[in-house]
């Protein structure tokens, strides 16, 4: 098992450093494409700004509790879009049929998926979260001792950004082509940036339960911003959470992946 995971890590960084390697060839696109995406986002944020002049909470989280989930969401949505985005983009894989390669090699085909293309766009997203999520924490005085944890905390959260953009493109094995369901992700991120408790119970319990989007940003945060006293537990129950749906969402992906038939037939 040790094994197996090193061979994976060393393959993984091995994808990556040629994909870095074919996107630097064009230089320029690629500074344009951060810059785009942080000016984007900056936009994005100054709604928030907005809302707080006008009031002074949000359900009781002041603007710079706000500011903190902003940037927890933004940045654990950024890291699923740079080195994940590719579980929404299964239906071009299907039909154009370059699935089939990724059969034949005895490598898992999710893991070729992801390692397949570096998005170079979400950089953008990944340093903008970053900078909000240092203001924020700079403003809220957090202890040094609680961000021990937020690297894993971060992580958990991408990963259940790509749990819901398998679960979403396993759709297409059965149409062939592109759904809109592979755009649930970027929806969900919507809903991450704001505290559940905003929401309906339905969608409390659905957030949670169901579909656990609440710890891409809002449960953890509840360790940071204020003082919850199960603030310590719901840190340990994050990455429990996220590695059980993303187990959940391959084997959804695997039984979906019967239903495939190769673009030659």
């Amino acid at each position: 098992m040790k094994n197996m995971l090193l061979r994976y890590i060393k393959l993984y960084i091995h994808f990556t450093k040629i994909n870095i390697s074919s996107f630097m060839e064009y230089d320029a696109d690629f500074l344009f494409g951060i810059v785009a995406l942080i000016l984007k986002n900056l936009i994005n944020l100054l709604i928030i700004f907005f809302i707080f002049h006008l009031i002074d909470n949000i359900k009781g989280w002041d603007f710079n509790q706000i500011l903190f989930l902003y940037g927890f969401s933004s940045t654990s949505f950024a890291i699923w879009h740079c080195f994940f985005i590719n579980t929404i983009s299964l239906p071009f894989y299907t039909r154009t049929g370059l699935l089939d390669s990724f059969l034949l090699k005895p490598v898992d085909v999710i893991f070729q998926i992801m390692a397949d293309s570096f998005d170079e766009d979400g950089i953008g997203d990944l340093i903008f979260g970053i900078i909000v999520l240092i203001i924020a924490i700079v403003r809220l005085k957090i202890v040094s001792i609680k961000l021990i944890f937020l690297p894993v905390l971060l992580l958990s959260g991408s990963l259940i950004y790509a749990s819901l953009g398998l679960i979403s493109s396993s759709i297409s094995f059965f149409t062939i082509g592109e759904t809109g369901l592979s755009n649930l992700v970027m929806d969900f991120f919507e809903f991450s940036k704001y505290p559940i408790t905003i929401y309906n119970d339905i969608l409390k319990i659905v957030f949670t339960v169901l579909i656990p989007i609440g710890f891409t940003a809002f449960y953890p945060s509840l360790f940071y911003i204020a003082n919850y006293k199960y603030g310590l537990v719901l840190v340990l129950i994050t990455p429990v959470v996220s590695i059980l749906f993303f187990l959940i969402s391959y084997k959804v992906w695997n039984l979906a992946l019967r239903h495939y038939s190769s673009a030659g037939n």
